[in-house]
């Protein structure tokens, strides 16, 4: 959001706040409080509980949640009505292409009640109004496909104003080995309606496909970044487990080639929609993607003229560099360009 940068920027950039928390895995309640000075966020939190035996209670007060379960089964009581939640052998087991993930929403002035054993975790935000409860399981989740080549992701949306939050907005997002996500770079912390853009804060939960065995000397690993080109220019390196506080700015990510990541997120605003806005200066990429899917229906043809090249780009607003960038990229991808 803009006033959470505002705040936090400067400071993330000294080093006087950190944006990013390593999970050990024992704590169990609310990991990122937004009360707190050190958090770089002012509404939305996040945690995770870790259920065993008997059950974790909390009350939302002025707040809604979305609780997503990790893995296991679970019993949740809100008000009363019984939700039976579960995600069966982590978020990676569907393979990708695919989703095992479910979410319960929680409206404010409610008290929920879960049981069982595994993880989960949960977003929470004041609520603009009070919405009833409902629970989305995995049975009407659905993956959508973005972006191609060097940026394709799978994208889980799960939770948000559209089916019925007041402001939360939680999915889940895929990202194949090596693969980059955010990208082109967007971001969604100032209030521009007419400019296509909505004031919002984030957080990531990020899992690898890779349990750091005892004796690895790193495990998995990704590069996470936090930049708005002019006081913020950070980079990160996370693991499983990283949890990512993400005040406002480009926030683009990328999983290393040893291991599948997905990152599960929360959006929280001072509005209901959520709007993002691609930075003009990376637009382009869009439209290399649809010259890749294009190029893709003839799969055998794997040598284009200069005359093919030009007549493909001719389309689309492409400057002399960004010619040369995607003559660089369809090389890569394996075409002769004479």
């Amino acid at each position: 959001m803009e006033s959470t940068m505002r705040k936090y920027a400067r400071r993330i950039e000294r080093g006087e706040v950190n944006p990013h928390l390593r999970y050990d895995g024992k704590r169990s309640g609310l990991i990122l409080d937004p009360s707190k000075e050190k958090v770089p966020l002012q509404l939305l939190g996040f945690g995770i509980f870790q259920l065993r035996s008997g059950f974790k209670s909390r009350k939302t007060e002025e707040k809604e949640m979305v609780i997503v379960p990790q893995e296991g089964r679970f019993e949740a009581k809100v008000n009363g009505n019984r939700y039976p939640i579960e995600r069966i052998g982590g978020p990676f087991a569907p393979g990708p292409g695919k989703t095992n993930a479910s979410a319960l929403y929680v409206s404010c002035d409610s008290e929920v009640r879960i049981r069982g054993k595994g993880e989960i975790v949960f977003f929470e935000a004041p609520a603009i109004k009070k919405n009833p409860p409902f629970y989305l399981p995995q049975t009407e989740t659905k993956v959508v496909s973005r972006g191609e080549w060097l940026w394709r992701r799978d994208v889980i949306p799960l939770i948000s104003p559209k089916n019925g939050s007041s402001t939360l907005v939680v999915g889940e997002t895929y990202s194949p080995p090596g693969l980059w996500s955010g990208t082109p770079l967007h971001q969604h912390d100032k209030n521009h309606p007419q400019a296509g853009e909505s004031d919002h804060e984030e957080i990531y939960y990020h899992r690898f496909n890779w349990k750091k065995g005892a004796k690895d000397q790193f495990g998995p690993y990704g590069v996470q970044i936090l930049m708005d080109g002019k006081t913020l220019n950070k980079a990160y390196l996370i693991g499983e487990k990283s949890v990512f506080a993400i005040p406002g700015g480009c926030h683009p990510v990328v999983s290393s080639p040893v291991s599948e990541l997905l990152y599960l997120w929360g959006l929280a605003g001072k509005g209901e929609e959520l709007a993002m806005r691609d930075l003009p200066e990376f637009i382009h990429l869009k439209s290399f993607e649809e010259i890749f899917k294009t190029l893709d229906q003839d799969r055998k043809k794997k040598t284009l003229s200069r005359e093919d090249f030009n007549r493909l780009c001719r389309p689309y607003p492409l400057t002399r560099e960004q010619r040369t960038l995607l003559a660089a990229m369809l090389r890569e991808k394996g075409y002769d360009i004479d």
